[in-house]
């Protein structure tokens, strides 16, 4: 487990603890910062001083600082715990992680410390030992400093040349990184296995501390934890398991995949609630005859259908195009489904004149939903071959189509799943970060990517999250009935006390993030950040960073709704969608299926989202003032792109 309070300023006095397992000497503040054995001309004094001025290291009662003395790997241990501010384990945990060392227990005086920076993973024992008095060497020394500043990753543009053969393989790498941060020049030779002076270590210390200084809002941002622990093929194995069922809203399907979401967080040890959503849902019949001849096919009544039995002349619309809609007044228009949603055509159809509409697919795709909302006139969808026979038989004289529509309102309950992780009370900043997708399918659809994939992003991050150190509360969401007007995440942040939204500081929503087909050529997959006004925002600016992290590419960002996003916004909640822009081909379709989905896509989105969020979480960054940040760290441009 990564440790907490790095980004803390160093007020804890290094070499005090140091100091204080020395049994030969005992460690006072100097009067002034100047020692015996230390001298301008020597040269670690700049360090030495500097250090000393800042209250991080002191000398000995003798007036020395002792500057050429060993340190051993408990005082470093010490070190660490006191000037990084860690907290020592609870006593069964200390006794957990003590049970590895054959040479440390729970009696050491220095028990505390050595669990800490154990659990930390600053220090590591070698071979079942920790060696507390062995000296420490300075290989040890580069990965216990990198280690404690989250600088294991650090990449350079281009490594510096160092002898490395000396070095042993398990600190390498962190050599190597010593020495492109600058912090060490002994290229021809490191002397990686000799033991390492208080003035040496003191040096080391400082030019890492001011190589920080210098990395700036950059180091601050790019913490890798997150990255390092996304698993595509767990995601994968979610969709195949939610995406088996269709999950419309109030069906069995839904509840189904709840019980799912619901039982994976609680074996993560989340709090979890399961949050039931009243809906309306609508038990439909429809039947069409045709020239006074019923039709044995199969009907749907359709998004604007009413109740309602009328009989009238066909005539073929194609797709309704507004500007090319023929004479429809009191008559039934054929429709082919086309770009725009079904209700959009059955409403321009109405404003044209007609009674009613038969609606068809150019092939067999999803089903049309019925929704709740207004009913316009009688609209009855059948299947693409119903549908073209029916274009056909006009085409060889005129038809009359009767429409015979009975829709009766139901109650439905759908649900939300609700995951609350919560900081240490003592670490706590009192806000709120949430991060959500939406569980619900359309009716009969296998909603692999919409919205499957979100929800598998969800439960992945929920997964890397349960172990890390945060001091915001974070709170995972799959919403339901989003397919019916986002009914689901309006339920929820209107269920919200005043106090919550007020802590709320950024909401990330994840809406089909993972079809290989989708963002046509755009770069990083076709990935965008869509706000509901259009304008930069908390969770764009982090998300646009992150993205050109993990994708090389400065995610853009445009206006839209029609997401979980919007009663956020409406909330005063910063927030944006992230989704693959424009849509897949499967998109409300029977084909929207586990073998469309892109385990690369799923991997970027969720890593991005994920490192955006925990920037806002992790305890090394401060509470926001007035959901600021810095968003001059990466240029991102707004883009008009159109979803479908």
């Amino acid at each position: 487990m990564e440790t907490s309070g790095f980004w803390k300023k160093v007020t804890g006095s290094v070499f005090t603890a140091a100091a204080a397992v020395s049994v030969a000497l005992t460690p006072v503040m100097a009067a002034t910062p100047s020692y015996t054995d230390v001298k301008a001309e020597h040269s670690h004094y700049d360090a030495i001083m500097a250090l000393t001025e800042q209250g991080i290291v002191q000398g000995y009662d003798n007036g020395k600082f002792g500057q050429w003395d060993d340190v051993t790997r408990q005082q470093v241990a010490v070190m660490m715990y006191q000037a990084f501010d860690l907290k020592a384990p609870e006593k069964q945990v200390m006794d957990r992680i003590l049970s590895g060392y054959d040479d440390v227990d729970s009696n050491h005086p220095y028990a505390e410390q050595i669990a800490a920076v154990t659990e930390a993973g600053i220090f590591k024992g070698n071979n079942g030992s920790f060696h507390p008095n062995q000296s420490i060497t300075r290989q040890q020394v580069a990965s216990v400093l990198l280690s404690a500043r989250d600088l294991e990753e650090y990449e350079a543009k281009e490594d510096k040349a160092i002898e490395l053969g000396n070095v042993a393989d398990s600190h390498k790498q962190r050599v190597q990184i010593l020495a492109n941060l600058g912090v060490t020049n002994q290229y021809d030779d490191f002397r990686p296995g000799e033991s390492i002076s208080r003035g040496a270590f003191a040096t080391m210390y400082d030019k890492l501390d001011q190589k920080v200084a210098a990395l700036g809002s950059e180091y601050k941002l790019f913490d890798q934890k997150i990255i390092e622990e996304v698993n595509a093929d767990n995601m994968y194995k979610d969709i195949d398991y939610l995406s088996d069922v269709p999950r419309a809203a109030g069906t069995d399907g839904e509840k189904r995949a709840v019980d799912y979401i619901k039982n994976r967080f609680e074996e993560l040890g989340y709090e979890t609630e399961v949050q039931p959503v009243p809906i309306r849902d609508f038990h439909a019949e429809a039947s069409i005859a045709i020239d006074g001849n019923k039709l044995e096919t199969a009907t749907q009544v359709i998004s604007g259908g009413q109740q309602e039995n009328v009989s009238a002349a066909l005539v073929d619309v194609g797709r309704a195009q507004p500007d090319d809609i023929p004479d429809v007044d009191g008559k039934v228009a054929l429709i082919e489904r086309g770009a725009m949603p079904p209700f959009k055509q059955v409403l321009d159809v109405k404003n044209e004149g007609a009674v009613g509409a038969i609606l068809y697919d150019s092939e067999d795709g999803a089903p049309f939903q019925l929704m709740p909302g207004a009913r316009i006139l009688p609209a009855v969808g059948v299947s693409a071959a119903t549908g073209q026979d029916l274009a056909k038989q006009l085409e060889d004289g005129s038809v009359t189509a009767t429409l015979d529509v009975k829709v009766e309102q139901v109650e439905k309950t759908s649900y939300n799943v609700i995951a609350s992780l919560k900081p240490d009370v003592d670490k706590a900043t009192g806000q709120l970060v949430t991060i959500g997708a939406h569980h619900d399918s359309v009716p009969g659809g296998p909603g692999a990517n919409d919205d499957a994939s979100g929800v598998s992003a969800v439960l992945e991050l929920a997964r890397i999250y349960a172990d890390k150190p945060i001091d915001t509360e974070v709170r995972f969401l799959t919403f339901g009935a989003e397919e019916q007007g986002l009914v689901g995440s309006r339920y929820y942040v209107n269920s919200l006390l005043r106090n919550e939204k007020n802590r709320m500081v950024a909401h990330f929503q994840m809406d089909m993030i993972g079809a290989r087909n989708a963002g046509a050529d755009y770069p990083a997959g076709g990935l965008m950040m869509y706000t509901i006004d259009g304008n930069k925002n908390l969770v764009t600016d982090l998300g646009a960073a992150w993205g050109s992290e993990t994708m090389d590419v400065a995610v853009p960002y445009g206006q839209m709704g029609r997401s979980d996003h919007q009663p956020f916004h409406q909330a005063g909640v910063p927030t944006a969608l992230f989704i693959h822009s424009p849509v897949e081909p499967s998109y409300h379709q029977p084909t929207d299926t586990l073998d469309k989905i892109s385990k690369k896509k799923l991997q970027q989105v969720t890593e991005t989202v994920g490192s955006a969020a925990y920037q806002i979480t992790r305890p090394e960054t401060p509470k926001l003032p007035n959901f600021d940040v810095a968003d001059d760290l990466i240029n991102y441009s707004f883009e008009e792109r159109a979803i479908d």
